[in-house]
């Protein structure tokens, strides 16, 4: 069986079922904060989930000015060494199934171990830092848009 099929099934079969209007606790509060802004909504989120190797991601609706302000805070805080994240994070656009443009936070990293046969045990090791990285991107949404909502 390829990895694929292996990590098709065991998301299909052995992942917990809950409720998709339940925003997960660990990114709960870098939810909370985007859509505080009053220039993002929210589409989607995952804290990430060790026992299916899913990743940590959040899918959002804003302009392009903003998703850039948010990019470029990512970025600036990297090049300061101002913050130290486990993976890298950054935003890609992409058109949604009503060809509207939408985006996605998310952490290359994560997504590429995401892939791996050995993700479940990855993302177990990872937890504590995914955890930090989600609070420190509370902070990175804030300095890169309230500035700009506030003017």
């Amino acid at each position: 069986m390829n990895r694929s099929k292996l990590r098709q099934w065991w998301i299909q079969f052995l992942r917990p079922k809950g409720a998709y209007d339940e925003i997960d606790p660990g990114i709960k509060p870098l939810v909370d904060a985007m859509n505080a802004t009053g220039v993002i909504k929210t589409i989607a989120s995952c804290q990430g989930h060790a026992s299916y190797g899913m990743p940590p991601y959040v899918y959002f609706n804003s302009t392009v000015e903003v998703a850039g302000l948010i990019e470029r805070q990512l970025r600036k805080s990297k090049i300061d060494s101002a913050i130290s994240f486990g993976g890298d994070w950054t935003i890609q656009g992409m058109f949604d199934e009503h060809c509207e443009l939408r985006f996605i936070l998310y952490s290359p990293f994560y997504h590429e171990r995401s892939e791996t046969l050995f993700a479940p045990i990855e993302f177990t090791l990872y937890r504590r830092t995914i955890a930090k990285d989600l609070l420190s991107l509370v902070d990175q949404v804030d300095k890169a848009v309230l500035p700009d909502v506030r003017e």
